[in-house]
């Protein structure tokens, strides 16, 4: 992958068109192509290139109107024919979807045909803004990661998980039989729930999933909630339905996910290392060890792929919305609505003290917390450690910082903060509810 920088570049807020000085952009630059502008930090794509001095973006500019501005265009990607699995030696960052317009209408031409008339039961409920990004991403990952827009059309990434049974990840009933509760809203079935592809970042006060900057930290819960529900109808803080089924679907695949969990590697796994957002040597303990997100390899998502949730081991602890734990009695959801915290039910559970989650004693827990994923289900457990302090109301966060080593993991939980905590060490993710 090169980059095509020369001459300047103008840009305004709320239009996609970009007018270039001293510029050659026909020969230099192909739709799909990223561009960003110096000192914003926000990656756009290209979604045509009109004349030499002129490309327009794949959505409206959020930054602040600049004449003269120094810009870069990430070009020379080369997108197959087909879409095989992708080890970490085929691609440098997860953002290879993002970039894969080049060849997708002839390579799928006749799917997304069919999808926009309405056969796919993922395309069918997408929003109406159905462009090149997107269009490359769900082609690039066969459909297991989309595009939405925000409210101020920044591209956010969420990865599918669809619909699954309870006896399917635990056949052996220890979460007994039905629908799972994460795709339960009110009572109220649907096929599927969407989880950010990535931690969270806050970019024009919009909380976005988006791949290769960081992760958002030292936020509270509160304004993450927020942030993300700035984005628009339908988005919203991860809960921890959301954790539960993906904790679940990975442990029945007999996958579990590594991360950063050593300043930019993985604490045993060491070759396996992320792009650190200040550059630093991966390992090294000084500097801020967060990754450019999405910049680890393939077995720091959940499934194993490219295309699937990065970075939920490590990185930083997530906030979870839908349970809380108040004098060490955890009230939660009945389901994945998203409701007032007076609404949550009281389990009649009293969590333990600190300790390695996965061996927990149970006795007493419901059916519903094993389903949730706030006590383990008793076999084939994720790693993890346990955090508690058993006074007042403590807010949950999950997956562990980029330096808890081998406390951390899907299972580890941390019920130690209040809902003001804004630690260097706590992030979030977002959701999305596709109505």
């Amino acid at each position: 992958m090169s980059q095509y920088s020369t001459g300047l570049s103008s840009v305004t807020n709320g239009s996609p068109t970009v007018t270039g000085t001293n510029t050659l952009w026909l020969a230099n630059v192909t739709a799909g192509d990223s561009f960003t502008v110096a000192g914003d930090g926000v990656m756009y794509y290209v979604a045509s290139v009109d004349t030499d001095t002129q490309v327009t973006l794949s959505a409206p500019y959020a930054g602040t109107t600049a004449s003269g501005a120094v810009y870069a265009i990430g070009t020379g990607f080369t997108v197959p024919d087909s879409f095989p699995e992708m080890s970490q030696g085929d691609i440098e960052t997860a953002t290879i979807f993002t970039r894969a317009i080049r060849k997708i209408q002839q390579a799928v031409s006749s799917k997304l045909d069919a999808s926009d008339q309405g056969s796919s039961a993922v395309i069918s409920k997408a929003p109406a803004l159905l462009d090149g990004l997107r269009r490359s991403v769900e082609a690039a990952s066969g459909g297991k990661m989309s595009v939405f827009y925000t409210a101020k059309n920044q591209p956010s990434y969420f990865v599918r998980i669809p619909k699954f049974n309870c006896e399917d990840v635990a056949p052996g009933g220890q979460l007994g039989t039905g629908v799972h509760e994460a795709f339960k809203f009110n009572g109220v079935e649907d096929a599927e729930i969407w989880v950010g592809a990535y931690e969270g970042a806050v970019l024009n006060g919009e909380g976005v999933s988006q791949p290769g900057i960081p992760a958002d930290y030292s936020i509270n819960y509160d304004n993450s909630r927020a942030v993300c529900q700035a984005c628009g109808p339908g988005f919203d803080l991860q809960t921890h339905w959301d954790w539960a089924a993906i904790m679940h679907w990975c442990m029945a695949n007999v996958f579990e996910p590594r991360g950063n969990t050593n300043h930019g590697r993985h604490h045993d796994e060491r070759f396996e290392t992320g792009t650190r957002q200040d550059n630093g040597v991966p390992g090294d303990s000084s500097g801020i060890g967060n990754i450019l997100l999405g910049s680890g390899p393939a077995s720091w998502r959940h499934d194993g792929t490219m295309s699937g949730i990065s970075d939920l081991v490590g990185n930083v602890w997530e906030w979870m919305s839908g349970f809380k734990m108040v004098d060490g009695r955890i009230l939660l959801s009945p389901d994945n609505e998203i409701v007032a915290e007076s609404a949550y039910t009281d389990s009649g559970f009293d969590m333990p003290g600190n300790r390695t989650w996965a061996p927990m004693d149970t006795t007493g827990a419901s059916e519903l917390l094993k389903r949730a994923g706030i006590v383990p289900k008793g076999i084939s457990d994720p790693v993890g450690y346990l955090y508690t302090t058993l006074t007042g109301e403590r807010l949950p966060l999950r997956g562990s910082p980029r330096s808890d080593s081998g406390n951390a993991g899907l299972g580890a939980l941390f019920l130690y903060s209040v809902r003001t905590g804004s630690y260097s060490s706590f992030g979030f993710r977002p959701r999305f509810r596709n109505l």
